[in-house]
């Protein structure tokens, strides 16, 4: 499978790394079940640093070997420790995961949405249904797919951001997305221009394609993969519901299988 992070993981973190937001949603999670803990789509580490300085046993997933390695970088102490566990794997096949009767899972920012089909998205959800502890919990994040966020990723160029770097170089960001309502389908080519000092420009790009998904659409999901709701938030802050959350935050724990008490 192809790497779509390879050519831009160098600068995933230019936006990502100062985004804390649901930090504390997580870490209060994990605190209140306990670890250990498993992240699928982890990127490069972003969450599973701090999850790991509370003192808890993290392994984290991600299908891009770019954007692990960055990971491995980022959390070398806590990989030598034992505390941290990296593994290149698509949330599909989570055969060679270590089986260690997870207490929590959680699948960040839209990383869900990388899963194109329901087949897809249902055998994920079963196989982590197969690696949580009887008593732990699922935590799914994505974003509220609201008529007024779908209008603005409708066929249209931008410019996202721009930052500097110590040297003095320029990166610049810009995207285009295709929205197609019928598959529920968002195309984002994102194009990352490294500006030299001397203005010499360099561009890196790459395409991706997001199946968005609404709130029944997620608990139906959730429900045919044996996982009974907990609860349904449109915060980190664990807010109600609403028409123009900017999120869909959904925790669920796994129903139990015959015979269990």
């Amino acid at each position: 499978m192809a790497d779509d992070y390879a050519q831009i993981a160098p600068f995933y973190d230019l936006e990502f790394d100062e985004f804390d937001a649901d930090i504390e949603l997580y870490i209060g999670y994990a605190h209140m079940v306990g670890g250990p803990i498993l992240e699928l789509g982890c990127g490069t580490g972003r969450t599973i640093a701090p999850l790991a300085e509370a003192g808890f046993s993290v392994v984290g997933i991600d299908n891009s070997p770019a954007m692990t390695e960055i990971a491995r970088s980022r959390l070398q102490h806590h990989l030598d420790s034992g505390s941290v566990e990296l593994m290149v794997a698509d949330m599909r096949d989570l055969s060679n995961v270590p089986d260690q009767s997870y207490r929590l899972t959680f699948i960040a920012i839209n990383s869900f949405l990388h899963l194109q089909t329901q087949e897809d998205q249902i055998l994920a959800l079963r196989q982590v249904r197969e690696l949580l502890d009887r008593d732990g919990l699922l935590i799914i994040d994505v974003f509220n797919p609201s008529n007024d966020v779908l209008s603005r990723m409708a066929d249209r160029y931008t410019f996202d951001a721009e930052w500097t770097r110590n040297d003095g170089s320029r990166i610049q960001r810009f995207s285009y997305r295709h929205l197609d309502t019928s598959q529920q389908t968002i195309t984002t080519k994102l194009f990352y221009d490294e500006v030299a000092p001397d203005n010499a420009l360099r561009r890196s790009t790459t395409e991706y394609v997001m199946r968005y998904i609404h709130r029944f659409e997620l608990e139906l999901l959730l429900s045919i993969a044996g996982f009974e709701l907990e609860g349904i938030y449109g915060s980190y802050s664990l807010d109600p519901l609403e028409q123009d959350s900017e999120v869909i935050i959904a925790v669920a724990h796994r129903t139990a299988n015959e015979g269990e008490i």
